[in-house]
C-alpha cells in the first residue's frame, strides 16, 4: 500500500492506507524507517498546511502519534501549536488525540491540564485524557490519578451540562485497565465521589474491566502463555 496515494487507488485503497499507518502508530512507531517517514511528512507539513500530499488527514494523527512518541519536549510543542493554527475543529481533533502520547510522563500531565484549562472547548476536554490513557500501561495510570486529584474541578467543568461528558472523562480516565483490584479500586472511589447521572456508565465500565481480567487469567493459564505454543504456529 506504501505511504504515497496512487492515482488508481480505490475507496479501500485509502481506508486501507489509513489504517496500516495507524497500526504502524501503534506497533511500529519505533522502527527506524517508520521514524524517518512520519517525522519527513511531519517537517512538510509544518512548512505548509494545505500540503494534503505530504500529511492526508487520514494518517495526520497517526504521523504526529509517531513523532511524539519519538520526540521530546520539541516535538510535543509542534504538534500542540497546530491546535492554535488548525482551520476547524476536525483538524483540532488530530491534536486532541494524539497529543498524550509523547512517552515523556511530565509531558503527559502537562497535557492533562491543559485539558481542564479552559482552552479547550468544553464538548472537545475529554480528547486529551483519553490520549494519555490510551497511550501506555504508564500513560493509563497517569490518567487515573489525574482524575482523582482534579475530580472536583472536572465535576465544576461539567457542571449542568449533558451527562454523556462525565461518561466521557471517565471512560477516558478510568477505563482501560485490566485487573480486578483496579475495578475494586475504581469501584471504592465512586462510592466515595457519587455522580448519579454517569452511574450505568460506571456500572457498564467496571463490568467491562472485570470481563477482561477474567479473560486474561484464562489466556495465562491456557497454553498460549508458551513459547512452545508459538513456535509450532
Amino acid at each position: 500500500v506504501g505511504w504515497e496515494a496512487k492515482s488508481d487507488d480505490g475507496h479501500l485503497d485509502v481506508l486501507l492506507r489509513g489504517i496500516m499507518i495507524g497500526l504502524l502508530s501503534s506497533f511500529c512507531y519505533d522502527d527506524e524507517s517508520v521514524a524517518a517517514e512520519a517525522l519527513k511528512r511531519f517537517h512538510a507539513f509544518q512548512a505548509d498546511h494545505s500540503d494534503m500530499k505530504s500529511l492526508p488527514s487520514d494518517m495526520r494523527s497517526s504521523v504526529f502519534k509517531i513523532v511524539l512518541k519519538n520526540g521530546g519536549p520539541k516535538e510535543f510543542e509542534d504538534v500542540k501549536a497546530y491546535f492554535d493554527q488548525a482551520s476547524d475543529n476536525a483538524e483540532r481533533k488530530h491534536v486532541l488525540g494524539s497529543l498524550g502520547h509523547t512517552p515523556v510522563p511530565k509531558l503527559k500531565n502537562a497535557t492533562l491540564e491543559w485539558a481542564i484549562s479552559g482552552e479547550i472547548k468544553l464538548q472537545d476536554f475529554f480528547y486529551p485524557m483519553g490520549a494519555v490513557r490510551s497511550s501506555s500501561n504508564e500513560g493509563r495510570s497517569i490518567a487515573w490519578a489525574f482524575m482523582q486529584k482534579n475530580f472536583n474541578a472536572i465535576k465544576t467543568m461539567i457542571g449542568n451540562a449533558n451527562s454523556s461528558l462525565m461518561d466521557a472523562v471517565i471512560v477516558s480516565c478510568a477505563g482501560g485497565f485490566c485487573s480486578n483490584e483496579k475495578a475494586d479500586e475504581i469501584e471504592a472511589f465512586f462510592k466515595a465521589n457519587p455522580v448519579p447521572r454517569s452511574s450505568r456508565k460506571i456500572q457498564q465500565t467496571l463490568e467491562n474491566m472485570r470481563s477482561n481480567a477474567k479473560f486474561l487469567a484464562l489466556l495465562q493459564e491456557s497454553d498460549l502463555k508458551s513459547d512452545e505454543f508459538w513456535a509450532t504456529v
